[in-house]
């Protein structure tokens, strides 16, 4: 029976979509850029190859932030300063602490229940922070894990590593359970590490053959029958 869970944040608890929209366009206004709607869509290709790259080791945090600002001003030939619109753009997204629906009773329910959670994300502090602080959910955990202070990203294995290290519970790794909707960072990660693993998968996307997640549900508040309680 599980006991420590370890999640994801953004696509699993946090709506990252909604606040990268909000972010996008506040910096924009900030920065007064003569933006339109597909200027945002093109961001996003961008910011994703870039994240891409840093999963896979090719870039640094630091060459993250200022890389997909540079990316995108290529691609648009929009005129702006990449490490001005980096600090607007983290500035915003900080304060943008979404959750879906049902997050909030799913962890409170769950932390009920007598399960122990964790936040387990890859991102950068001042926004990841900012953004917990504005949702109101560091009560939920016992303690939070991000990559730019772990300095490792998931999948690799040493971000989860350093998790086990630091919570105690290298000798538990058959009672946790990582919880994420991405298969190449959540899911690919906590296998490597000796997880059991849940994809939530709420697009119904279809599985990688390279990558088999212990279990897959399309919901998170699934997780309450899924994680039957008390313990």
């Amino acid at each position: 029976m599980y006991r420590y869970l370890f999640f994801d944040a953004d696509g699993t608890l946090f709506d990252f979509e909604q606040a990268e929209h909000n972010a996008f366009w506040k910096m924009a206004k900030s920065l007064d850029l003569p933006l339109e709607r597909e200027h945002e869509q093109c961001y996003i290709r961008c910011n994703t190859a870039v994240w891409r790259q840093f999963e896979k080791g090719e870039v640094t945090i630091e060459e993250l932030k200022v890389k997909r600002f540079a990316d995108f001003a290529s691609e648009t030939g929009i005129s702006l300063d990449a490490e001005k619109a980096s600090e607007s753009y983290q500035h915003q997204l900080s304060k943008q602490g979404i959750l879906f629906d049902e997050s909030s009773t799913v962890l409170e329910t769950l932390k009920e229940r007598g399960y122990i959670l964790f936040l387990a994300t890859n991102g950068i502090t001042q926004v990841q922070r900012g953004r917990i602080a504005v949702s109101h959910t560091e009560r939920y955990f016992d303690d939070i894990f991000i990559s730019e202070e772990v300095g490792y990203q998931k999948p690799d294995p040493r971000f989860f590593t350093h998790m086990f290290e630091v919570t105690g519970l290298s000798n538990q790794k058959q009672r946790s359970l990582m919880i994420g909707d991405s298969l190449s960072s959540d899911i690919a990660g906590g296998i490597a590490s000796g997880m059991d693993t849940l994809w939530l998968n709420r697009e119904s996307k279809p599985l990688d053959p390279k990558i088999q997640p212990t279990y897959v549900r399309n919901s998170l508040s699934s997780l309450l029958e899924f994680l039957t309680g008390p313990l």
